[in-house]
């Protein structure tokens, strides 16, 4: 279940009044991992505890692990659901995950917790496979405005409960290709990715990514991890997510509401428009 009511006081000018209400349902789900070792040998192990909303837990174990650099396209096996919050992702026999990229996935709870530009180095991301795309039709600003309300659309989750973020990917003309919630916003896009792993649709390096709250660095993170040249937030970036952008030739903008927009990183990809610089 992805929601539960619950019983609270509520005031408002007519009074005080004992009411149902429904709440987002947050629980631990643990990733596991089931492999053929160097010994040749079957082994199962945890790999990671996150704080997740219950639903998509398939695809969100894929999605993590491969944003993350542990699995690639061609290693993955099957993905099992077990008791009690747990999910087994099974690799190819001839497929061994790569443990070594565990030594920052601890990071993974609800909220994002990377931060400061030596933390960057010291991670030492390069995005081997990375090639945004370039020499596409701009994007118009009437588009990119448009965005976070067509994935408003999609969050039922949120309608419910107003304590969910969710994740859009749209292509190049805005149409809407995959959507996730969840109470963690890395979660979210984690969701997508796993999705689109399974059901074969990267790469997706002619697409938009929209956050329905702040950038951090994490969601830009793995917007890269999945060839996505722009991200489109509805909140503010942090320095650290408009460092990673600048360095690695991704668009990003942040404040989208109301018909309005802040880009940060990346202009060249947006429609040629009058600029200005005021002081």
């Amino acid at each position: 279940m992805s929601t539960k009511d619950v019983m609270i006081w509520r005031s408002n000018r007519a009074g005080i009044h004992y009411v149902a209400d429904t709440v987002v349902v947050e629980e631990p789900l643990e990733i596991r991992i089931r492999y053929c070792d160097t010994n040749e040998k079957w082994t199962e192990r945890s790999l990671s505890i996150t704080m997740r909303t219950p639903g998509e837990d398939e695809a969100l174990a894929v999605g993590f692990m491969f944003t993350e650099g542990m699995l690639r396209e061609d290693q993955l096996d099957k993905v099992a659901i077990g008791l009690e919050n747990t999910v087994t992702v099974h690799f190819k026999p001839d497929a061994r995950p790569a443990l070594e990229k565990l030594q920052r996935n601890f990071y993974a709870t609800s909220s994002c917790g990377v931060c400061g530009k030596s933390s960057l180095d010291a991670l030492g991301y390069t995005y081997e496979n990375l090639h945004l795309a370039n020499g596409l039709t701009p994007l118009s600003p009437e588009l990119i405005a448009s965005l976070p309300q067509m994935l408003t659309a999609h969050q039922e989750l949120f309608d419910e409960t107003g304590g969910i973020h969710a994740a859009g990917l749209f292509d190049w003309e805005g149409n809407l290709v995959l959507s996730a919630e969840d109470v963690g916003r890395h979660n979210a896009v984690d969701k997508i990715a796993g999705k689109a792993l399974m059901n074969q649709l990267l790469p997706f390096n002619q697409h938009i990514l929209v956050l329905s709250g702040r950038a951090c660095f994490e969601l830009l993170h793995k917007a890269l991890a999945l060839n996505i040249p722009v991200v489109v937030a509805v909140g503010a970036p942090s320095s650290l997510a408009i460092e990673t952008a600048e360095r690695f030739g991704q668009t990003l903008i942040g404040f989208t509401r109301e018909g309005r927009f802040n880009v940060y990183s990346g202009f060249e990809r947006l429609e040629s428009v009058k600029k200005t610089r005021s002081l």
